[in-house]
């Protein structure tokens, strides 16, 4: 029999093994539901101290069978994430307005027109058109009305706008917006930067927004951006991100979109941001947005589903990019996160072939190849 020092010091050596099972234990809610001594277990290792009171020899027992058996229940539990999982992911397309609105060289609004008819042919269920704020922020944006003019006509598909403020919202309505949606960030630098105002100044800029489009019967969509770092201050608080979000939430916006705007997230640090934000807006209200600066984009994305989270956006051939962060490269690619959905078993409803056409033309467009590496292995394939 162990005396209590002795057992203390086994427990200590089997903490970080205990931590490499925990994630994927946790993920399975019914099975470490039924195995009482495994939930104690975990109790104690979270909390042990120098004083924590010896087991009784059944309980040891238990930690030994359920450590010997980890890989299985490991693979039972991954198994069971993806066989309870919904069939279906929205995506958000943000190509035409996120994705080209840092072009230097102005995309004739007819491409623009073409590009969000070809999107909407694949699938696409949602596309972000364009954006209500002054040319002189934003020149390649200068033609919102002539794009929603020629976009009117489309049927299948919602077309969000972004509205800085309530001149944007009233301009946006005018166009005959449907949608609309607006932006804030967790970092206070990023906002300063990006929206001329403190996070504080551009919420009360959208409350009016969220109250006039009440009025009018407008859908909302909010994002918050710099959710787990900022090009100038580095490492964002998950509390600020969700602090943000509440506020959107509370607001009244209908889906808030979480954005990784320099790319740098990774799982892990994906995990503690959204902890945080479902600790104020429900899980069924969120929506996730990554650059893929570190290739960590698709990781994230899958991370995010495993939480719950089904609205993705993407841009086309992955364009976009952050003009306040050097070296921030594009949104993911939509061609690259329908690939992956479509191995998953999820559905879209989005042609992948007619997807990667709309890509090819804007790239043709643009004069560079596409970002998207599903796109770039299939055409290699054809040709």
């Amino acid at each position: 029999m162990l005396g209590s020092r002795s057992w203390n010091k086994q427990l200590y050596s089997l903490r970080s093994a205990v931590g490499k099972f925990f994630f994927q234990w946790k993920t399975d809610a019914q099975t470490i539901g039924r195995d009482g001594e495994a939930r104690r277990y975990l109790h104690v290792v979270k909390g042990m101290t120098r004083e924590a009171p010896p087991l009784n020899t059944n309980t040891r027992r238990s930690i030994s069978n359920g450590l010997s058996s980890s890989p299985k229940r490991t693979a039972d539990a991954k198994d069971k994430v993806w066989d309870s999982t919904p069939e279906f992911v929205k995506i958000v397309e943000v190509g035409p307005r996120d994705g080209l609105q840092n072009e230097k060289k102005i995309v004739p609004t007819s491409v623009k027109v073409k590009l969000i008819e070809m999107l909407v042919s694949s699938g696409i269920p949602v596309v972000e058109a364009t954006s209500f704020v002054s040319p002189k922020w934003v020149p390649q944006l200068a033609d919102a009305n002539e794009v929603m003019l020629g976009i009117k006509n489309i049927q299948n598909a919602r077309f969000p706008v972004l509205t800085p403020n309530l001149k944007g919202f009233e301009a946006a309505i005018a166009a005959g917006a449907k949608d609309v949606a607006i932006f804030a960030a967790a970092s206070e630098s990023f906002s300063k930067s990006n929206l001329n105002c403190s996070i504080g100044d551009s919420l009360a800029r959208y409350r009016d927004v969220t109250i006039a489009a009440n009025n009018h019967s407008i859908p909302v969509r909010g994002y918050v951006s710099c959710v787990v770092g900022c090009p100038v201050e580095g490492y964002v608080s998950p509390s600020k991100v969700a602090d943000v979000a509440g506020e959107l939430y509370d607001m009244g916006c209908a889906e808030i979109s979480l954005g990784d705007t320099i790319g740098v997230g990774t799982p892990g640090e994906v995990s503690k941001m959204l902890n945080a934000v479902l600790s104020v807006v429900p899980i069924d209200k969120l929506a996730v947005h990554f650059h893929d600066t570190y290739g960590q984009a698709l990781s994230n994305i899958l991370f995010s589903l495993q939480s719950g989270i089904r609205v993705i956006d993407s841009a086309v051939s992955g364009l976009g990019g952050c003009p306040y962060a050097k070296g921030a490269s594009g949104n993911i690619a939509t061609e690259d996160v329908v690939y992956m959905l479509k191995g998953m078993g999820f559905e879209t409803n989005v042609d992948l072939k007619m997807l990667i056409s709309a890509g090819e033309y804007i790239c043709r467009h643009l004069g560079r190849p596409s970002g998207s590496k599903t796109a770039t292995a299939y055409l290699a394939k054809d040709s």
